[in-house]
């Protein structure tokens, strides 16, 4: 396949420009800001089209950044010729995707053919787009490779319909996102929302056993405050018995105090009487005694002995006065002990009147303690009320749980499932992919010992990442400068195009690649484009004579 000429009617800076070109090498050698870019992904689009891209900023959308500067029409076409016939691709574009046109004709009849759809690119290429810009299509700054599952469809040669093309990534993508939907970042996903769920489920299995734990010692304890009411009041009805008891016997016996203080008040006035008359008797007997034994004693002694006698009289009268005071004392005595058993009676109605007062105030206490239970066995009743209110039956909500276990289970086995297919689809398409790795690791160090004059230890993974080694060990690119980078990227994209195309060869488009290359490097490198022009039709495009052919 190689291309006849193109017609740009608008294209980014390019106006109603056209260009023929021939077969082997074409160098375009202009200077920078001509618009060699534009005119390589002019051809491009010709074959692909626009990305259906939303980005806004200009160097993501090419859409955008090569919207004709001066307006007009935007778009044109471009001939080719493959398998014998030529064919000419009329596109033209709009802001958006859905404005787009495209018509192909059939040089020979100039009729429109259906030969090939809008896809062209795909169905001639047998690579996407993207494949594409990796492969053949060479720019200056993007000169490494990263493979696709269209670039390894078509290394492994088993391209049989555009249907293959991105299968694998497709399906990985599809397994991808469908593992998303059960597990995101930032636990979310339904299997994080479900497990959410489930543990909010299990807190409040939590909460209503501990409800009916909260329930069950109210009950309990609502119960022991019976038993102490029942208890207290019983404590009560007998002290209050016997305060009843205590007020019938005060009524009963409030005359017969009456009638004992008045006895007791006579008894006292009859005593205080007799104390008097019984000092006054006694006084007056002593002296009147004293006094006939003193004029006996004196009328012995003086007038004759034998009136002695009369002091035995006067003693005789003492004598008989004492009998009869010891008498008066027993009567005195007997009042005494009288007044003093009425006394005792008074003061054991004291003592009753004093026991029915302590009765008085123990049942207050005991009021206030069943006025505080009963407030306390109100409150307890009120609680269990709410919480039976609030509460969910642990029973369903075990229910509940047990259905989002199962349901977790299932999410869990599903999101497994896609888990390992994922896992066995990417083994699967590494084990593909390596097919093509000895041809590529052939065509790599071919072109390398080329343009670098030696050969080089290299190591070159499915997804076509290069390493070098050194002193035994294998050293990532990176550490490369920049055109030591691009040597390898170079020569990877000329491998990959040996690779890719074994019978019907492409165009390649060089958009000056060996910018970064030394003086020695670039003369090899262009003794490689040199020998690729006998096999392949070449677009080169510099902006230098030293890069020139």
């Amino acid at each position: 396949m190689h291309l006849k000429k193109c017609y740009i009617e608008n294209f980014g800076k390019l106006h109603q420009f056209e260009y023929e070109f021939s077969d082997g090498l074409n160098i375009i050698n202009e200077l920078n800001g001509w618009g060699k870019t534009t005119l390589a992904t002019f051809i491009k689009v010709m074959f692909f089209g626009f990305d259906n891209s939303n980005k806004k900023s200009i160097l993501d959308n090419e859409r955008k950044k090569y919207y004709p500067w001066q307006g007009g029409k935007f778009g044109g076409n471009i001939e080719f010729e493959i398998n014998g016939k030529i064919y000419r691709i009329e596109r033209f574009f709009g802001i958006k995707e859905k404005d787009d046109t495209f018509k192909l004709y059939d040089k020979n009849t100039n009729y429109e053919s259906n030969d090939f759809s809008s896809n062209i690119g795909e169905e001639i290429f047998k690579i996407d787009k993207q494949a594409y810009e990796r492969s053949t299509y060479i720019p200056q700054q993007a000169i490494s490779i990263e493979i696709n599952d269209s670039l390894s469809a078509k290394l492994s040669n088993i391209l049989e319909n555009d249907n293959d093309i991105n299968s694998s990534d497709e399906a990985i993508n599809k397994i991808i996102l469908a593992m998303k939907e059960y597990k995101k970042t930032g636990n979310k996903g339904k299997i994080n929302e479900l497990e959410n769920k489930l543990n909010d489920k299990k807190r409040e299995l939590e909460y209503s056993e501990k409800n009916e734990e909260l329930i069950n010692e109210r009950n309990k304890k609502i119960e022991e405050i019976k038993i102490k009411i029942k208890k207290y009041e019983d404590e009560r009805n007998k002290n209050q018995e016997k305060i009843n008891q205590i007020s019938e016997y005060e009524n009963n016996k409030l005359k017969e105090q009456l009638e004992i203080l008045n006895e007791k008040l006579e008894a006292q006035k009859k005593l205080e009487k007799l104390q008097e008359k019984n000092k006054k008797k006694k006084n007056s007997k002593i002296i009147i005694s004293i006094l006939i034994i003193l004029l006996g004693l004196i009328l012995g002694i003086f007038v004759t002995k034998y009136l002695y006698g009369i002091s035995a009289i006067g003693i005789l009268i003492l004598i008989i006065g004492l009998i009869n005071n010891k008498k008066i004392n027993e009567k005195y005595v007997k009042e005494y002990e009288r007044i003093n058993n009425i006394n005792q009676l008074i003061n054991s109605e004291e003592n009753i009147k004093e026991n029915k007062e302590d009765l008085l105030k123990e049942n207050e206490i005991l009021n206030r303690n069943i006025s505080e239970l009963i407030n306390q066995k109100i409150y307890d009743e009120n609680e269990i009320n709410r919480l039976i209110n609030t509460e969910v039956s642990v029973e369903e909500v075990e229910d509940e749980i047990e259905n989002l276990e199962q349901e977790l289970n299932e999410m869990n086995n599903k999101y497994n499932i896609l888990d390992k297919t994922q896992k066995y689809l990417l083994k699967a398409k590494e084990q593909f992919s390596s097919h093509y790795l000895g041809s590529m690791t052939e065509g790599f160090e071919k072109y390398l010992k080329l343009i670098n004059g030696e050969k080089l230890n290299a190591n070159i993974d499915v997804k076509l990442n290069v390493k070098i080694q050194e002193y035994g060990e294998n050293k990532e690119i990176d550490y490369l400068s920049t055109g030591y980078k691009d040597l390898i990227g170079i020569c990877m994209r000329f491998a990959l195009v040996d690779a890719l195309f074994e019978n019907e060869k492409p165009f390649i488009i060089l958009d000056d690649p060996f910018v970064n290359l030394d003086k020695e490097k670039i003369e090899k490198a262009k003794e490689i484009v040199k020998e690729l022009a006998k096999n392949y039709q070449i677009i080169y495009f510099i902006c230098h004579e030293s890069r020139a052919l």
